[in-house]
């Protein structure tokens, strides 16, 4: 038996990997947590938007699980039951300062191996007419889609039960105690393989109660909206300078993500609702035509590095960690139930992915 703490995209992606290679799976899903990150994801797959200079071992993980995204969900039917969109990403220049800047994104993505194109005004708006006309350009992402978080966490949760998997709710999580592969939580008592911790932001409060042990990480909160409009506004993508919009199934938008270093605070409070109103009134025409649905808070699990954890703990080899992924996470679930699986297996594992065991930190 493998048991998982935590019910996240992460967890999920975990599970379903290790049941696909015969593995019994036993999944803890706590109850008194509402902000996890999954909550306030758009489900952007877009590493190289993402990435920034210094980040080569991070870029190559986020490369390699968008691989696995193509291939995995390829198929037109697994596509539609996630959401996943056959759509790119255009980051837009509204002013240009900000195509300038873009300028420098597409030099930067061109010397470690890319290409992308930049796009005039012209062509920017016939690709996306109902942007505003005052734009001065973009910057091409190919094959830089999304997918729906909710779609997805439901597809996983169904096929994870389907396969025999176990997901079990509890309250709450505080410790553990897991000596010859018997764990205790509370008064429950199992057998278990090995233990993976994938609490996302809460994984560190786990383990340092658990096993005192403490990674340099801290929650980074994150809010997303979603609106309902009159007519689908747009086929792609759009990254501004400080918010991204993303089309999704039933003429709605998704739209993210703020950061902001509020500890472990769940709750949407008005400032951030402002920021992003602030940020959509000067990104898009005619906002008052988007109708409110929904604000959700996330609270994202970020190390100092700004690199997962994956991988097993030193001094006991039969705890895996994986959390760590800051706003990464649906993006590098398959390419972390791969590394994980390996762990499970204890299989050697490769020396690009060695790069984010809990090792780095000597724990």
């Amino acid at each position: 038996m493998i048991v998982i703490f935590g019910s996240g995209i992460i967890g999920l992606f975990i599970a379903k990997k290790l049941l696909e290679n015969k593995k019994k799976v036993l999944i803890f899903d706590t109850l008194d947590v509402s902000a996890n990150a999954t909550s306030a994801s758009v489900g952007m797959l877009a590493p190289l938007i993402e990435t920034k200079p210094y980040e080569n071992q991070l870029l190559s993980l986020m490369i390699d699980s968008k691989k696995l995204w193509d291939k995995d969900f390829k198929e037109n039917k697994l596509a539609n039951l996630v959401g996943l969109k056959k759509n790119f990403s255009l980051l837009i220049a509204k002013d240009l300062d900000e195509l300038e800047e873009i300028k420098f994104k597409k030099q930067f993505i061109s010397r470690i191996g890319y290409e992308t194109q930049i796009l005039d005004k012209k062509e920017t708006l016939k690709i996306e007419p109902n942007l505003n006309s005052n734009i001065e350009g973009s910057l091409l992402f190919n094959e830089h889609n999304q997918v729906e978080p909710k779609l997805l966490e439901f597809f996983l949760k169904k096929k994870i039960l389907s396969m025999g998997g176990i997901i079990k709710k509890k309250r709450s999580l505080q410790s553990f105690k897991f000596v010859n592969n018997i764990l205790k939580i509370d008064d429950l008592k199992f057998s278990a393989e090995k233990l993976i911790i994938c609490c996302g932001a809460w994984s560190n409060k786990l383990l340092e109660k658990s096993e005192n042990i403490s990674f340099p990480m801290r929650p980074v909160k994150g809010v997303s909206m979603i609106f309902k409009t009159e007519k689908n506004m747009f086929k792609n993508n759009l990254w501004f300078k400080h918010i991204y919009v993303a089309p999704r199934k039933g003429k709605k938008l998704a739209v993210g993500a703020t950061e902001d270093e509020k500890g472990f605070e769940e709750d949407v409070t008005l400032d951030e609702i402002f920021f992003l109103s602030k940020h959509l009134w000067e990104s898009l025409p005619e906002l008052e035509k988007l109708k409110y649905q929904e604000v959700k808070a996330g609270l994202r699990s970020t190390v100092v590095d700004g690199n997962p954890i994956i991988g097993e703990l030193k001094h006991k080899k039969n705890i895996i960690c994986s959390f760590g992924h800051h706003r990464h996470g649906i993006l590098l679930g398959p390419i972390t139930a791969k590394i994980v699986l390996d762990y499970v297996l204890e299989k050697k594992i490769p020396n690009k992915y060695c790069f984010f065991s809990p090792k780095r930190f000597n724990l």
